[in-house]
C-alpha cells in the first residue's frame, strides 16, 4: 500500500476513537427534518466526491 492510504486508515481510525471518547459529550439532533438534511447533504457531497475520483481516473 502508499503511505498515503496507510496515513488516511490510521487517522480514520483515530478519528473514530475520538468520536467514541466523546460521544456523550456531542449535542444529539433529535428534528427528524435536520436529520434528513444533513444526510441529503450527505448523500451529496459523495456523490460528488465519486464522480470527481472517476474522471480524475478516466484521463
Amino acid at each position: 500500500m502508499k503511505k498515503a492510504t496507510v496515513a488516511g486508515i490510521i487517522i480514520g481510525i483515530g478519528l473514530l476513537i475520538f468520536l467514541k471518547v466523546f460521544q456523550n459529550s456531542i449535542p444529539r439532533i433529535t428534528d427528524p427534518l435536520t436529520n434528513i438534511i444533513v444526510l441529503t447533504g450527505f448523500v451529496l457531497s459523495a456523490i460528488i466526491y465519486g464522480v470527481s475520483q472517476l474522471r480524475k481516473n478516466n484521463k
